[in-house]
């Protein structure tokens, strides 16, 4: 997964240097599973946080769920500059 979004992130660098405008459909997809993974993380995490019954986690489990919606909300942000369309996911 670690892989995939940095291959993700030096693509999106490479478009937006090189100037390319349009997303081939093929890389759209990935994006959108991407996304989409981001968003189940994010859930999950919030799930956990919800079900923490120890408190010595507590910290742990806010860590979690706010790492897990940034890159959501990143993922998201850069898919609409690349001008990607996430309508699925709304």
């Amino acid at each position: 997964m670690l892989k995939e979004f940095s291959a993700l992130v030096s693509s999106l660098a490479s478009r937006v240097f090189s100037g390319e405008k349009t997303p081939s459909p093929r890389r759209e997809e990935d994006l959108f599973s991407l996304v989409d993974q981001a968003r189940r993380e994010w859930e999950d995490a919030k799930s956990r946080f919800n079900q923490i019954a120890d408190p010595d986690l507590v910290d742990y489990a806010i860590y979690d769920m706010e790492a897990a919606e940034r890159r959501y909300v990143y993922l998201l942000k850069k898919a609409r500059e690349e001008g990607f369309h996430l309508e699925r996911l709304n």
